[in-house]
Formats: C-alpha cells, sequence, structure tokens
C-alpha cells in the first residue's frame, strides 16, 4: 500500500502551487554547451501589487575566457510574446568560485530566460552562444 500511496502524495505535492498560495516558483536547469556542466537556480518572486523579481544564481560555470579567449562575459536576456530578446543585465560572475548572480525585476507572466556567452556586454541582442534557454512563469501574487 506504501507504494500506492507515494505517486498520490507526490502529486498533492506538485499540485500545492496551483492552489495560489504560492507566490514563488524556482527551476534547478543545466547549462548546454560550450558552458557544459553549470549548473542554475531560477527564482522568481512576485509581491501582493503584482511586482516581480527574478534571481539567477550559477555554479560550476567556466570563466568565459576559458571557453574563448574573445568572450567576456555571461549575458542574461529575457524573450517573451513574440516580442525581441532584451537585456536583464550581465552576470556577476567570481571566477575563483566559478559562480554567477543576477538579480532584475520582470513584469510578463510567461517568459523564455536566455543566457549568453558574449565578447563585449554592449551588445543589443543576443548574438553569442546560448548556454542556457528556459521557459518560466512567474507566480499569482
Amino acid at each position: 500500500m506504501r507504494n500506492a500511496c507515494s505517486p498520490l502524495l507526490a502529486l498533492a505535492l506538485l499540485a500545492l502551487p496551483a492552489l495560489g498560495g504560492c507566490n514563488k516558483q524556482r527551476y534547478e536547469l543545466d547549462t548546454k554547451s560550450p558552458a557544459n556542466a553549470g549548473r542554475v537556480e531560477i527564482v522568481l518572486t512576485v509581491d501582493k501589487t503584482g511586482n516581480g523579481d527574478i534571481s539567477l544564481t550559477f555554479e560550476h560555470l567556466a570563466p568565459p575566457q576559458h571557453i574563448d579567449e574573445s568572450l567576456s562575459a555571461y549575458v542574461v536576456w529575457v524573450e517573451s510574446a513574440g516580442k525581441d530578446a532584451h537585456k536583464l543585465g550581465v552576470l556577476r560572475y567570481k571566477p575563483k568560485k566559478r559562480t554567477g548572480e543576477l538579480e532584475a525585476t520582470y513584469s510578463q507572466d510567461k517568459m523564455k530566460i536566455i543566457v549568453t556567452l558574449e565578447e563585449d556586454t554592449n551588445v543589443d541582442a543576443p548574438t553569442g552562444a546560448r548556454v542556457l534557454e528556459a521557459e518560466v512563469v512567474a507566480p499569482k501574487p
């Protein structure tokens, strides 16, 4: 009987955020080539007024210059509802720890988070290799 209850319990726990009491959504993902072995946690929060914050925390992320000498940074973009991607910011990268962080605000309910390796941090569109593409859904206020 224990085996029959376990799937039901798991299903019930997965359904809890859909009940409306949760105002935080968390995603844990892996980066892809050429930044293999990286891990990222994306956390979206929303307050009662509908203002949203997004936090990206990376671990085991190779220094851009180790992937290619011409690269200088990881840049984070957001794309939504058929609109062109716009820059959320440049990842604050710590080479000794091989970690990176970015905190920003958002206003869309559904969006694609894109992280690229770029030669220049002043780019206006994602032109470098995409090491992360993740569809995320914001929590309800």
